[in-house]
């Protein structure tokens, strides 16, 4: 019979894993998040040509991973850490992931990072003002996540890219992103 699957056959739908398809989620609500800033700076402006977005730099996302791997160095309480910074756009930028990282974080910590870019604020403060279970829901269903390690990378008060961080609690992961921070 046509249109049916006697399960000897991949489906279309199979090749899409749970993982992937939130991130392509939280990548396309991250890329609408940035153009809605750019279209808002334009307006205030009141330009009407194009603009220039400021965006981390490759030399600035090293410099911030250098600073969190050796803040967990010098903090023996602190696990190994998966360290990533995303540009403006929420695309990945720089990371490095420290001997002895669980694998649990290659898959959170990239939806830390995409949460404090499209939210412009600290994934662990957005889960502190995030109590309604119905939100929680809808924020973990479009691929962000509320757990501590995320925050915004913020110069001369524009967001211009993110920090994720994972490895150990959401306490620990948020506290190596801030000391990460302090190296801009």
């Amino acid at each position: 019979m046509e249109g049916e699957n006697n399960g000897l056959q991949p489906t279309e739908h199979e090749g899409l894993s749970r993982r992937r398809a939130l991130g392509y989620g939280g990548a396309i609500v991250a890329g609408a998040a940035a153009s809605q800033l750019i279209a808002d700076s334009a307006s205030a402006a009141g330009s009407s040509g194009s603009l220039a977005m400021r965006t981390v730099s490759l030399s600035q996302a090293n410099r911030i991973i250098a600073a969190g791997q050796q803040y967990v160095k010098q903090h023996k309480g602190i696990p190994p850490m998966f360290i990533l910074v995303v540009d403006a756009c929420g695309d990945e930028k720089a990371s490095r992931r420290m001997d002895g990282n669980g694998p649990a974080s290659v898959a959170l910590v990239p939806a830390k990072a995409r949460t404090a870019i499209a939210f412009r604020q600290p994934t662990a403060q957005l889960a502190q003002n995030t109590t309604d279970p119905a939100r929680i829901a809808s924020f973990v269903a479009a691929g962000f996540s509320l757990l501590g390690g995320g925050r915004p990378i913020v110069e001369d008060g524009m967001v211009i890219g993110a920090i994720g961080v994972g490895g150990g609690s959401p306490e620990q992961d948020d506290e190596v992103a801030a000391a990460a921070l302090e190296a801009l």
